[in-house]
């Protein structure tokens, strides 16, 4: 998924150059996209209506910012050598931004939906089953996030058919695990709007579920990513070998 240059740049072949054209693509197309997505988390009622505006946002801004719109996709991207560090941290800059332009912004319009992201009316209710469930959805979506990047495991070729598969899984991880919190399995989203929610209606207590919401993805993904690396590949190149 490493981010191409955007065609409509005039970009001498330079490398330098060129890096900065990539990098100038990251920061805004990596910011859109992860605002396009946590928009269509608030404003849309079903898993199929998130995965849908999930879909879109990886066709529209996947090809020019290589489509993470998640720290821990990121983080995987930067473990299977697809992007480099230094564009990983640009990466985690700008979905961070979008988190909280997302909070800032978009949130206070639908404040009042009961299926609004990382919101419970009751704090710290059910706090073992929502990060069971945090962790079990984030294990789903991150181990074929994982299989997705990697070269020599990825299941599609074409953009679209990785966009409809990636899509697919994410409605799939939050249809059979996603809690009463409605969970994205992404901690920038999480700490965007669960910061901007009580700045603006004083409501510090939901504070108390961020630590699941930030706790449950990381544990998941470290799990599928341990998954894929000690037990996915070992058995694939075993196969393959034989």
């Amino acid at each position: 998924m490493e981010p191409i240059v955007n065609e409509f740049s005039q970009v001498n072949d330079d490398s330098v150059e060129k890096e900065k054209a990539q990098i100038k693509n990251i920061i805004v197309f990596e910011t859109a996209g992860t605002l396009l997505l946590i928009y269509g988390a608030l404003a849309t009622e079903t898993n199929f209506g998130v995965a849908l505006v999930y879909f879109i946002g990886l066709v529209v801004c996947a090809r020019l910012s290589g489509g993470y719109f998640n720290p821990i996709c990121t983080l995987i991207g930067y473990i299977d050598g697809s992007i480099s560090k230094k564009k990983a941290i640009y990466y985690v800059g700008a979905q961070t931004v979008a988190g909280l332009i997302a909070g800032m912004l978009l949130m206070p319009m639908f404040a009042s939906k009961q299926t609004l992201p990382y919101f419970e009316r009751l704090p710290s209710h059910q706090v073992f089953g929502t990060m069971m469930s945090e962790i079990a959805g984030s294990i789903i979506f991150f181990t074929f996030i994982q299989i997705q990047t990697a070269e020599n495991t990825k299941i599609t070729t074409t953009p679209v058919q990785s966009a409809i598969f990636v899509s697919v899984i994410y409605f799939v991880a939050r249809q059979y695990t996603a809690t009463m919190g409605n969970s994205l399995f992404n901690p920038s989203a999480a700490f965007g709007l669960q910061l901007f929610y009580g700045i603006y209606y004083g409501k510090w207590d939901q504070m108390i579920n961020l630590l699941m919401y930030i706790l449950g993805p990381w544990i998941g993904a470290l799990l599928a990513i341990t998954f894929f690396w000690k037990i996915y590949t070992p058995t694939l190149v075993s196969k393959q070998s034989n």
